[in-house]
């Protein structure tokens, strides 16, 4: 994909949003080069701004930086019937794990990029710049993908057997994703090895070693289900009598972990800087504190874990002692949109402390921005000189201090975001 250089302009609206804690009224934010080169005071960046810049003005709208999607699984489509009504989400997890594999089994291959494009397009309608995106069979999509992304190179291989031939296919996957990553530089490489219950010791093992070898970060989808739980502490459950039976294999000789698992991933190599675990669901809060003590960060995913009836992720305990977290909305098979918005809201919904609704509100703000950058390893989240123009131009909801990012998330939907910019390129809306 070559991408057409970035023009230079300000962006001048009611409000600018520089990072959750940094708000002007009115702002600026001036761009060139696909970099933010000054953000602040309308009259601070028009005054210094290099001659000849052309300048777009929002009235009525808030500049804040482009929102992290730091869960989502792109190629996966909303599932239908013939007629295209959405398929009800099956009452037990094991169920839903069957339905995407057989998808992913009769999949036609042009379908891939067809539902890469539309929900990349879905994604930004929302005011999305960067994903965290765990890799679909079809790799040649992310040559032109638009948002920005961590695209994860997915290792899937219970067996002990099975661990050299897997980790090929990722070390394959990942110099596929490097190759791309040279023509097109919004996407960047990660490695997944994708659940405990999915990835025996040794794969998980070799997995953790190429990440750390290569330097680049790790996501495993942890404690998202009661089965998954259970599975776990010692080889019984939904997935060992229902899930591995379904696709021809045996896995009887699994007798659990025989550790916590803070100290299985600490073991194995993958507790480490740049492990990212998603959903976190059936975790203890004293686990929940090993893993973050480790070098973990977290992904939340709330609406997804309703959906499936696996229960809520501790929202609480993450804001309450200020554990970083981001915010994912895993696939458009789990949900029915790719919205941060409704995630921060569901979010919220799950809170239980003491911190004012206005001001967790601004820290659900932060974790789909500021938070998303660390947890992804990339660049973005907040507005300041020499980040990436990534932004998202949106209607302002008024208010100030607090009550505006409680407003903010009150009130903004897929219609009120005006553009979505990545890299100084509009993405979405009237002037892309």
């Amino acid at each position: 994909m070559n991408r057409e250089p970035a023009h230079p302009g300000i962006y001048v609206a009611s409000r600018l949003v520089v990072e959750a804690g940094v708000t002007f009224s009115p702002g600026a934010v001036a761009m060139a080069d696909g970099r933010v080169l000054m953000a602040g005071p309308r009259a601070d960046v028009l005054r210094a701004a290099p001659a000849g810049f052309p300048k777009m003005e929002f009235p009525g709208a808030a500049i804040v930086p482009g929102l992290f999607n730091a869960h989502v699984h792109l190629q996966i489509p909303r599932f239908t019937d013939p007629a295209g009504t959405p398929l009800p989400i099956p009452a037990s997890f094991v169920d839903w794990i069957l339905r995407v594999i057989a998808w992913r089994l009769g999949a036609a291959p042009g379908s891939l990029a067809d539902n890469f494009r539309l929900a990349a397009n879905e994604a930004l309608s929302f005011g999305t710049t960067t994903v965290g995106e765990i890799a679909g069979p079809d790799l040649s999509s992310y040559g032109g993908c638009t948002l920005r992304a961590r695209v994860f190179a997915e290792g899937i291989g219970f067996a002990p057997h099975v661990a050299a031939e897997v980790l090929d296919l990722v070390r394959a996957a990942v110099d596929r994703l490097e190759k791309i990553s040279a023509e097109n530089p919004l996407v960047r490489a990660g490695i997944s090895p994708h659940t405990l219950y999915t990835v025996g010791e040794d794969l998980l093992r070799s997995l953790a070693d190429l990440a750390a070898a290569r330097r680049l970060p790790a996501c495993l989808h942890l404690a998202e289900s009661a089965p998954e739980r259970a599975f776990l502490s010692d080889g019984g459950g939904e997935i060992a009598s229902r899930l591995y039976p379904a696709v021809g294999k045996d896995v009887s000789w699994f007798r659990g972990l025989g550790r916590t698992i803070p100290a299985y991933l600490a073991e194995i190599g993958l507790l480490r800087e740049g492990a990212l675990l998603v959903h976190n669901v059936h975790l203890a809060r004293p686990e929940v504190d090993a893993l973050r003590a480790g070098g973990a960060r977290f992904v939340l995913c709330p609406r997804s874990n309703a959906a499936h009836g696996n229960g809520s992720p501790d929202v609480t305990h993450f804001v309450d002692t200020k554990i970083p977290f981001a915010l994912g909305t895993d696939s458009l098979g789990s949900v029915p949109d790719l919205s941060p918005w409704e995630e921060m809201r569901a979010a919220a919904g799950l809170y239980r402390g003491r911190k004012r609704a206005a001001a967790l509100c601004r820290e659900l703000f932060r974790a789909a921005t500021e938070h998303g950058t660390a947890a992804l390893g990339l660049p973005g989240g907040i507005l300041a000189p020499g980040e990436p123009a990534d932004v998202s131009i949106v209607d302002d909801p008024g208010g100030d201090g607090d009550r505006f990012f409680k407003g903010l998330l009150e009130k903004t939907g897929r219609t009120n975001v005006r553009l979505t910019v990545i890299d100084g390129q509009p993405a979405h809306g009237a002037a892309a």
